[in-house]
């Protein structure tokens, strides 16, 4: 009895070890990656390097060992935060095995794993009336995702908020559970780590912000819906275009004012194609004395599709004038894009400021696993400007900020009406 209870003791030690070892790797592994990025060496240098390898050995020494919980995702996510560099991507790969039928998930709901989803110690109703009195522009309160279930945001620290679900009308969702975490790093601004609607893998968005009444970067692939958590469910939003919208559209409003949509400078063979073929319809169209340019939503691509449209804008801009339509959407190139346009006379910008993720980026699409196997990061490979650095987060501010009380193209419309 006594060598079977010393076997299991050295088993139990053993197996601590290598788990705990794990977590170091994994450590290892992302600073490691991270210090090869083209932000890191430019941005993290001097007493900035200094403070990032006390942080490396701050978490070096935490014995967190289970990589399925929220503190193992949280160390290696703080190795990001002090990147500006919202091109970069790291999240837990999901395990679809509990999820792939209805009979599954049925199983997978009265798992101990799932019984020890961890939950927040609250009163879920006290928390509801608290929360429904917070004033609409505080980032506390009461958010939906679509008709799934309910979280609530509050603050549980300095500069630091927790969700957790309200309701749910969906089995692997239950009322206490933690869905949402949130870091605020300058006002407005967050490092958010959710748990995936539909596989409750963890997610790090590196940029948050609370405008129009949602978490604005809330987008989940892959999940139940193309929503994001907002208190205003069934809100018609004049923010965003649907996901359904073209990715090209010229046409006429009225006499003197004519609509383009650039939805995409992606550089897939498809998306060149088509772009192709709508350029060369428009090039010698523009010719009316207002544009309305729509780049809401456009995340970007690659730079040669992005100039050919500049160089077609800046013919018109001569004799024409451009507004310019952004929201957070606007990303990466299309952000770059809308810089270059500024430079130009006779452009205006409208809408919201846009996402704040121009700086760095991807040419090959590179996604490296960490030795536990069990997270990814997408690491940027491209050097950036050092001019655009100011706008990384930040963003773009229009001219002129829109409201989400009504149709946006209306509202420019009613502005170029005026002039």
């Amino acid at each position: 009895m006594r060598i079977t209870l010393i076997s299991v003791f050295i088993f139990l030690t053993g197996l601590s070890k290598a788990q705990t070892n794990t977590y170091l790797e994994d450590l290892s592994a992302l600073k490691s990656i991270l210090q090869k990025t083209h932000s890191f060496k430019v941005q993290i240098k001097g007493k900035k390097l200094d403070d990032y390898i006390d942080l490396y050995n701050r978490l070096s020494l935490d014995t967190t060992s289970d990589p399925n919980s929220y503190k193992y995702f949280y160390n290696l996510s703080q190795l990001l935060f002090p990147l500006r560099d919202n091109h970069l991507g790291f999240y837990q790969l999901p395990n679809y095995k509990n999820l792939k039928t209805k009979e599954a998930i049925d199983s997978f709901v009265k798992t101990k794993e799932f019984y020890l989803y961890p939950t927040y110690k609250i009163n879920i109703d006290s928390l509801k009336i608290e929360l429904s009195k917070k004033p609409a522009d505080s980032i506390e309160g009461i958010y939906h995702y679509d008709k799934f279930y309910s979280v609530g945001l509050f603050r549980s620290g300095y500069k630091e908020l927790i969700g957790v679900v309200l309701d749910s009308d969906i089995k692997l969702w239950q009322k206490g559970q933690v869905a949402i975490h949130l870091y605020e790093y300058i006002p407005n601004h967050y490092k958010a780590i959710y748990r995936h609607p539909q596989h409750k893998g963890f997610l790090l968005q590196t940029n948050e912000k609370y405008e129009n009444k949602s978490l604005v970067n809330s987008y989940f692939y892959r999940s139940y819906s193309q929503s994001n958590y907002t208190k205003e469910p069934g809100h018609v939003d004049y923010v965003n275009l649907p996901t359904n919208s073209s990715k090209f559209e010229l046409k006429t409003i009225s006499d003197n004012i004519q609509y383009l949509l650039i939805r995409t400078f992606q550089a897939d063979l498809r998306t060149i194609l088509s772009s192709r073929k709508f350029y060369d319809s428009i090039a010698l169209a523009l010719n009316r004395k207002y544009l309305i340019l729509d780049l809401r939503n456009n995340e970007g691509g690659a730079k040669k599709e992005m100039k050919k449209y500049f160089s077609l804008l800046k013919k018109y801009a001569k004799h024409g004038h451009l507004y310019i339509l952004l929201n957070n959407g606007t990303a990466s190139q299309a952000e770059i894009f809308t810089l270059k346009l500024q430079k130009l006379k006779n452009v205006i910008t409208v809408g919201q400021t846009t996402m704040g993720m121009l700086t760095y980026g991807s040419n090959y699409g590179k996604r490296i696993k960490l030795p536990s196997g069990m997270f990814e990061i997408y690491p940027t490979d491209m050097k950036g400007s050092k001019k655009l650095l100011q706008y990384e987060d930040y963003g773009i501010k229009p001219n002129i900020i829109l409201k989400n009380d009504r149709n946006w193209i209306e509202q420019v419309t009613e502005l170029i009406l005026k002039k």
